[in-house]
């Protein structure tokens, strides 16, 4: 099949599409990405994908800013248009400034199937869909009618993207939902057949070859988290303070570009517990290299603190690097948490969300007994290999297509 996978942001920025586009070429699909250049602290990522892909790229350059502010007050016109009219095809631009591109572009690409990821690409690949009698698909990495607080500031937001999704997920051939929380939240919001679980797990050969008892990053102990921005609302504040109580004194390793004046927030809170030289701040690494840095530390941590739905049904991409690097992780209780630990229960230990004294504890229960670190980091690195790996789960997405191709035949 000729298989056009189109997305609002730079490759270097979602594995997810990269690993979807690696496996459909890899099962012998044609298959090009519809996507976007826009920042130039991404291009590294960026290139550092392209140099192994097997799959066309088409990337809509918006890094020139008069391109991108004349993008901008398109969309600011059509929300406006929206707001008087409540009509779906204002919401299409008005969303976000990304679309208008996306559409043009993908139209420009018969293909048999289109793939959407977020909300600002379904429209480009249902109109594309529609003009070459193809299929459209949704992959639906976050619950997107979650994304925001329940306030009122946020309601315009939601109302465009409800619009859409509520317009194009009725006719898509199937949805892919990147957690179970996620597939359900999809289900019960429109309506439609619960979406099949693909989980944002990474291939068996970026794993070190066997599992190690501990870390080796020095200083030790260490305790490790990652994202593409260390900012606000992913409970950073709260690892702080634990390695302010933990008896084992640990490093509070952070990978990532920061956000402006949230370091020093940080760095405030570890002041104020004595614990400023433990707190270290580490550059971004390109994709390929994830699993390979993760596996230097002793724990890994995700704080997540439920502050909005999708917070509390999704599954980071980062529990999955724990795993297949061999990590044990600390998670707070969010409610995907709780699930997912019960699966991964001797590589996880949950923590209250928020809870700085409990996180503690639950840091010095494998920081402070050797045999404890090495049986979790043995199970972590067991779990990657034989259950949570993009070798095993992207059957369910293949198998998933190949159904839906049956369907319309």
């Amino acid at each position: 099949m000729r298989i056009c996978i189109v997305t609002p942001g730079p490759v270097g920025s979602n594995p997810r599409v990269v690993k979807e586009a690696g496996a459909l070429r890899e099962a012998g699909h044609e298959v090009i990405v519809v996507c976007s250049r826009m920042l130039a602290r991404v291009e590294p990522r960026d290139q550092d994908v392209l140099a192994s892909a097997t799959w066309k790229t088409e990337r809509i350059d918006l890094s020139n800013l008069m391109r991108w502010r004349f993008e901008r007050m398109r969309q600011i016109g059509m929300r406006t248009l929206f707001a008087v009219t409540r009509l779906s095809s204002f919401a299409n631009t008005g969303f976000s400034a990304f679309t208008h591109k996306l559409i043009r572009k993908a139209i420009s690409y018969p293909a048999d199937l289109y793939i959407a990821h977020y909300p600002a690409a379904l429209p480009a690949a249902a109109m594309a869909a529609r003009q070459h009698r193809g299929l459209c698909a949704y992959d639906a990495e976050d619950f997107h009618p979650g994304d925001w607080p329940e306030d009122i500031e946020f309601d315009g937001m939601r109302r465009m993207l409800r619009a859409i999704e509520s317009r194009y997920l009725p006719d898509c051939a199937y949805v892919t939902a990147a957690s179970p929380g996620i597939a359900d939240a999809y289900a019960r919001e429109y309506l439609i057949t619960r979406p099949t679980v693909v989980l944002n797990v990474f291939p068996r050969s970026q794993a070190p070859t066997e599992p190690a008892s501990t870390g080796t990053v020095e200083p030790r102990p260490s305790v490790y988290w990652f994202s593409q921005t260390i900012g606000y609302n992913r409970g950073l504040e709260c690892g702080v303070r634990a390695i302010g109580r933990a008896r084992s004194r640990p490093h509070l390793y952070l990978r990532g570009t920061p956000a402006a004046g949230f370091v020093e927030r940080l760095r405030a809170i570890a002041n104020e517990h004595g614990v400023v030289d433990q707190l270290h701040i580490l550059p971004p690494a390109l994709p390929s290299e994830m699993e390979r840095l993760t596996s230097l530390f002793d724990v890994g941590f995700s704080g997540e603190p439920g502050h909005t739905e999708n917070n509390r049904v999704a599954l980071g991409n980062k529990l999955f690097s724990y795993l297949l690097a061999g990590i044990p992780a600390a998670i707070s209780d969010v409610d995907a948490h709780r699930a997912y630990g019960h699966l991964a229960s001797e590589a996880t230990r949950l923590f209250r969300v928020d809870d700085a004294d409990n996180l503690a504890a639950v840091l010095d229960s494998l920081l402070t007994n050797p045999a404890a670190l090495a049986a979790a980091r043995r199970a972590a690195w067991r779990l990657g290999q034989e259950r949570y790996n993009w070798d095993l789960e992207k059957n369910n997405l293949l198998n998933t297509i190949i159904a839906a191709c049956r369907t319309r035949k």
